[in-house]
């Protein structure tokens, strides 16, 4: 009886080891502000801080974007490196048009825009997005479009992408 309780013990030790150690899919973590710009029926509505946390492993990289300010308005985003696909509420994007527009912080980035891959008809789409610096703009029948801005007074940048995506 109690060599079967030590072994037990043993084993219990060993796999917690184990799976404790360095994982196979190692992952680089970057914090970065974004600041988060919606426009409805023409006007700049919305102005507010989020925290892009950036998950980058080999097969994956995941956004996630925390609201200073509001915890309710959070989201999460995921970039499938194999396929080029993004992941957003359970819906799948698929690279529709490259390089829509140019960053106007980094030339060397452009945006892609991505589509539904089966739409619906108030899903959020066109996404315009770049795995390097996340979503910039994410559009909606429903709802406002909102922007994604590296920089807190970007209004001229907001409307030259605005116009891109109608």
């Amino acid at each position: 009886m109690v060599s079967a309780l030590a072994y037990v013990i043993f084993l219990f030790f060993y796999v917690q080891k184990r799976y404790a150690e360095i994982p196979t899919d190692p992952k680089s973590i970057f914090t970065e502000s974004r600041y988060l710009y919606g426009i409805s029926d023409d006007n700049l509505k919305l102005r507010t801080e989020y925290l892009l946390i950036k998950t980058v492993r080999d097969s994956i990289i995941k956004y996630e974007y925390r609201g200073t300010t509001d915890s309710t308005r959070n989201l999460k985003v995921s970039y499938l490196n194999k396929n080029q696909e993004l992941q957003f509420d359970f819906t799948e994007y698929k690279k529709y048009e490259s390089k829509v527009i140019q960053s106007n912080s980094n030339s060397e980035i452009w945006f892609d825009k991505y589509e539904m891959t089966e739409p619906v008809i108030d899903g959020m789409s066109p996404i315009l997005f770049n795995k390097d610096y996340g979503i910039l703009a994410i559009t909606g029948p429903l709802g406002p479009t909102a922007f994604f801005m590296d920089k807190p007074n970007d209004s001229l940048q907001i409307m030259k992408i605005n116009r891109k995506l109608y």
